[in-house]
C-alpha cells in the first residue's frame, strides 16, 4: 500500500474533527495523484472563500468610516450654519442669520466693483522698468492684500482715537498707508532671506524672485536697507511713544520667519506683528493709550488667526513635507471650530473697544454682522480646496474696510 503524504494526513484529521466525511475530500485513497488534486482544488475554494470574506469586511470599513466623517461633517455644517434639521427650527436666529449672509465669493464681487477704481497692484509693476519687477515682486507689490491687511488695524486705531463727532486724521491715514505698504514689503524681503531654501519646496512659493534666482541675496539686502530707511523717515516724523512701539514692531517682524521653525502657531506671532498698528496709530493720533486701543489690538490678533490659519490650510501639504509648524496643522479638523470661538472673541474685544472710544450704536451693529459674516465664510470654506481658503482670505480685508467705516460712522451716530 502507498504511504500517503504528510498533507494529506494533516487534512483527513481536520475534516475527522469537523465531522466530515474524508473521501468527499480526499477521494479515493487508492489514487495519490486524484487525492493531491482534490486537496489543492478544495485550498484555492477556500482560499477564494477567505479572501471575499476579507475584501467585504475591508469594504464595510470603508463605508463605515465614510458615513461617520460625512455625519460629523453634517453636524458640524448644522451647528455653525443651519441645516434643514437646524436652520428651519422655528427661533434658530444664529442659523437664520448666516444662511442669509452672502458667501465669501458673493462678498467680495461686491467689493471688488466698488474698489474696482483704486491703483492695481499689478497695473502699478508694470508701469515700472522691467528691471524694477522683481524687486517689487519681492515686497508683494502685485498682492497688495497684505498691505491692506496691515494698515487696516492701524486705520483703526486712528479713526478710534477721533473726538465723537468728528472726522479722523486724515494725513496721518495717509502716512501710515505708505508706511505700511514699506513695512509689509519690507517684512516680505526678510522672510523670503529666511526661507530661500523652504521656498524652492513649496509649489506656491518656488517661483519667488530670491527661489528662481531672479535677484541674489545681496540685491535683496540692498532692497530691505531701501525699504526700512523710508519707513524711519516716516516712523521718526511721530511721537515718541509711537517710535518706541515702532522700534518694537521691527524685533517682531525680524524674528517672525523663525517662528513656523520653533513652534506650531507662527500665526499668533503674525497677529502680534501685524496688529501693533492699533496701538501705533492709536498713539499718534491720540499722544497717549488706553483700553481702546488694546482692546482693538486683542480684536486684531484674533482676527489674524482666523484669516491666516485658513490661509495656511494652502500650504499644509508642503509644510508638513518640509517640516514647518502652523496652526493649520495643529488645529486641523478643528480648524473651524477653533477659529469661530476666535470670531467670539473678536467681537467681544470690538465691543469694548466701542465702549472705551465712545462709539455710537451703528458701530456695534456693524461689528456683529461682520462677525457673523467670518463664521459664515467659516461654514461654508473648504480647507482642502485652496481657491476657497484664498475667497475666504481675501474677505479678511473687506471684513477690517467694515470695521473702518463703522468706526467712523459710529463717531457720528
Amino acid at each position: 500500500m502507498l504511504r500517503q503524504p504528510r498533507a494529506l494526513l494533516f487534512i483527513r484529521t481536520c475534516c475527522h474533527g469537523n465531522h466530515l466525511h474524508t473521501s468527499s475530500v480526499l477521494g479515493d485513497p487508492r489514487d495519490p495523484k486524484k487525492q493531491w488534486n482534490d486537496f489543492t482544488e478544495n485550498l484555492e475554494k477556500k482560499g477564494k472563500w477567505w479572501k471575499g470574506k476579507y475584501q467585504q469586511a475591508f469594504k464595510d470599513e470603508q463605508e463605515k468610516f465614510r458615513k461617520a466623517k460625512k455625519d460629523f461633517r453634517d453636524k458640524r455644517e448644522s451647528h455653525y450654519q443651519g441645516s434643514s434639521t437646524h436652520g428651519e427650527v422655528e427661533g434658530d436666529i444664529p442659523g437664520k442669520i448666516l444662511n442669509v449672509l452672502p458667501t465669501p465669493a458673493v462678498f467680495n464681487a461686491k467689493f471688488d466693483k466698488a474698489l474696482s477704481k483704486l491703483p492695481d497692484g499689478v497695473d502699478l509693476m508694470r508701469k515700472t522698468p522691467r528691471w524694477c519687477w522683481p524687486y517689487l515682486q519681492l515686497s508683494r507689490v502685485d498682492k497688495p492684500i497684505g498691505s491692506w491687511l496691515l494698515f487696516l488695524p492701524s486705520a483703526w486705531g486712528i479713526c478710534m482715537a477721533a473726538p465723537s463727532f468728528g472726522l479722523p486724521n486724515i494725513p496721518l491715514l495717509a502716512l501710515f498707508g505708505v508706511g505700511s505698504i514699506l513695512m509689509r514689503g519690507a517684512g516680505c524681503t526678510i522672510n523670503d532671506l529666511w526661507d530661500i531654501d523652504l521656498d524652492k519646496q513649496v509649489v506656491r512659493t518656488r517661483d519667488r524672485p530670491l527661489a528662481s534666482g531672479q535677484l541674489s541675496k545681496q540685491q535683496a539686502i540692498q532692497w530691505l536697507a531701501l525699504q526700512l530707511g523710508l519707513s524711519s523717515l516716516i516712523l521718526f516724523s511721530l511721537n515718541l511713544q509711537t517710535i518706541l512701539l515702532g522700534v518694537s514692531s521691527l524685533i517682531l517682524v525680524g524674528s517672525y520667519p523663525l517662528m513656523k521653525r520653533v513652534t506650531d502657531m507662527p500665526q499668533l506671532y503674525l497677529g502680534l506683528t501685524f496688529n501693533l498698528g492699533a496701538l501705533m496709530g492709536y498713539s499718534a493720533a491720540a499722544g497717549g493709550l488706553g483700553i481702546a486701543p488694546f482692546s482693538l489690538y486683542c480684536a486684531g490678533i484674533c482676527w489674524t488667526m482666523i484669516y491666516d490659519t485658513v490661509y495656511a490650510h494652502q500650504d499644509k501639504v508642503d509644510d508638513r513635507r518640509v517640516g514647518v509648524g502652523s496652526t493649520a496643522l495643529k488645529f486641523g479638523d478643528r480648524t473651524v471650530g477653533i477659529c469661530t470661538n476666535f470670531t467670539s472673541a473678536m467681537g467681544i474685544s470690538l465691543f469694548m473697544a466701542g465702549l472705551a472710544g465712545g462709539c455710537g450704536p451703528l458701530y456695534y451693529i456693524s461689528s456683529f454682522l461682520t462677525c457673523t459674516m467670518i463664521m459664515k465664510g467659516l461654514s461654508v470654506v473648504n480647507l482642502d480646496n485652496p481657491k476657497s481658503c484664498w475667497e475666504f482670505f481675501i474677505m479678511n480685508r473687506n471684513i477690517g474696510l467694515v470695521i473702518l467705516l463703522s468706526i467712523i460712522v459710529g463717531k457720528f451716530l
